[in-house]
């Protein structure tokens, strides 16, 4: 049988060869970290000493351009950082390099100790806020509170916190958009033509469409005071409300009583200093009626064309109080006109909006306002319901330009 025979230094220990001492380390406990963890971003590398010529660490940092700072060790503890760009300025020309001293004369000791099981989100802001007052761009990272483990930056914590935020916008968008599409149906025997503009990525605008029961059917727009995931929070709620609404018997259930349900509802959900606006169209086709609930939102129109071609528009205002406030019930038992009551008939078109259509300005400055909004309803009259959303889509761009929207928008078109 051949034998082959190995070079001796086959069996050499790679690992003897001199290595920087900048390596940054594999440790094993890189996976064992969460994305919100410290751990996930600390830079595991192995410090130098105190007494190290500066020569010898910018030869380190020159090997491993993607470092910015190393970490300094004294008697077997690691008492800081120095930091790259310290460095070159202290050795730029040969006189500065001759007169330098080590390296520990350059520690930036580390205010704040943090460990890998830290959760970003807690530390940041203390984190920033020393980055930003003590001018500290990194920090020494421990393992269990113990053992020296890496440095982090507070620049690697700003963008980690970034992806992270918007990870979770990413997150409540989606689940948003789940939530208005399950309370949205269309097979109904008229139109129901919706078009939502977000401001951000989530916002408080809510919309919802459903059948009751045979011929009778629910129409709301509604709008949550705040912005951002402290409105994206109530529209769940109002979504888990007409959730659970569709697994309970609807078949006698009046449209009074539905409002006055999501009333206290929200009551005992809304924080003091919230409400919600809606505007509210329960259908009894079967009927042959309407009826309109405005409950503190923008003023909904009524559009209708004449025998000569004329369109008319009626205004429907708020005779009833934001929910949220426990007063929508109250408002409905004493008030004898809180509730339109319209017929329906062929042409009629009613239209909802969130205040974010009125309130959308153009590269000028200039807000849209009411009277562009009836205009635009004049219009949108005319447009065929399936081109109709995208008429409004190009109508909101066409005003916006290039400026920002301001607040969600949300628009209703109901046609029969």
């Amino acid at each position: 049988m051949d034998e082959e025979i190995l070079d001796e230094s086959f069996f050499l220990d790679e690992g003897n060869s001199k290595k920087s001492d900048a390596d940054v380390r594999k440790t094993g406990l890189e996976n064992t970290f969460t994305d919100r963890q410290v751990g996930s971003i600390a830079v595991s590398i192995e410090p130098v000493a105190f007494n190290s010529g500066l020569d010898y660490v910018l030869e380190l940092f020159s090997k491993q351009p993607e470092l910015t700072a190393l970490p300094v060790e004294s008697n077997d503890h690691v008492i800081g950082v120095i930091e790259k760009d310290v460095v070159e300025q202290v050795t730029s020309n040969a006189l500065k390099r001759f007169v330098s001293k080590t390296c520990g004369e350059y520690v930036v000791e580390s205010p704040l100790i943090l460990d890998c099981g830290d959760y970003l989100e807690k530390i940041s802001a203390e984190a920033l806020e020393i980055a930003i007052n003590k001018n500290v761009k990194n920090f020494v990272v421990l393992h269990n509170n113990r053992s020296f483990y890496g440095i982090v930056s507070a620049e690697a914590i700003n963008k980690k916190i970034e992806e992270l935020k918007k990870q979770d916008f990413d997150k409540a968008a989606s689940i948003q958009k789940n939530i208005l599409e399950k309370n949205t149906e269309n097979k109904f025997p008229f139109d129901v033509l919706i078009y939502n503009q977000m401001a951000n990525s989530v916002g408080g605008d809510f919309y919802v469409s459903q059948k009751l029961s045979e011929g009778r059917f629910f129409i709301g727009c509604f709008d949550v005071s705040g912005k951002n995931f402290s409105a994206a929070l109530l529209t769940v709620t109002l979504g888990s409300f007409f959730t659970l609404l569709k697994q309970l018997d609807r078949t006698n259930i009046s449209s009074a009583k539905i409002i006055s349900m999501l009333d206290k509802y929200l009551q005992e959900i809304v924080p003091l200093g919230n409400f919600i606006t809606g505007a509210i169209c329960f259908v009894d086709y079967s009927a042959g009626y309407v009826q309109l609930f405005n409950c503190g939102h923008t003023n909904a129109f009524l559009v209708k064309q004449d025998q000569n071609g004329n369109k008319k528009i009626a205004s429907i205002k708020p005779t009833l109080p934001p929910f949220g406030m426990g007063a929508v019930t109250k408002a409905l038992n004493e008030k004898v006109k809180a509730v339109y009551k319209v017929s329906i008939s062929a042409g009629l078109q009613i239209d909802f909006y969130s205040d974010g259509l009125t309130d959308m300005v153009n590269d000028e400055g200039v807000r849209f306002e009411e009277e562009n909004t009836k205009e635009f309803f004049k219009d949108l009259y005319d447009q065929n319901p399936y081109t109709s959303v995208k008429y409004m889509e190009s109508k909101v761009s066409e005003w916006v330009g290039r400026a920002l929207l301001p607040d969600d928008i949300t628009v209703i078109n109901m046609r029969f």
